[in-house]
């Protein structure tokens, strides 16, 4: 077996390369991910909040990218503020009993 490394070197030239780059490596990321914006999560896991966020350990994903430790969520404090926040993407799963209940 035989594993090598492979660099590649692109030159961007002008803000709309730029941004059509951005825009078609955020897709690629999206695809990937294991949730999609506007997912109910539960917070599996509360290492590193503080007990006045993220009140009932839930929350609505705002962004996931795969490959990357943290995610955008959006919750409740506990002054009824909502907040954006990032937490470990590996303390969330997908609310799956919401989707449930909304159903029936």
């Amino acid at each position: 077996m035989l594993t090598i490394s492979e660099t590649r070197q692109r030159t961007l030239n002008s803000p709309d390369e730029i941004a059509a780059y951005l825009d078609e490596a955020f897709r690629a990321m999206a695809e990937e991910s294991p949730f999609t914006t506007g997912d109910l999560v539960d917070i599996t896991s509360r290492a590193g909040l503080a007990p006045e966020i993220a009140i009932g350990d839930v929350g609505v994903m705002l962004c996931d990218l795969p490959r990357q430790l943290w995610s955008w969520v959006l919750v409740f404090t506990s002054g009824g503020q909502r907040l954006p926040i990032q937490v470990q993407t590996a303390n969330l799963a997908k609310r799956e009993q919401a989707k449930e209940a909304a159903s029936e």
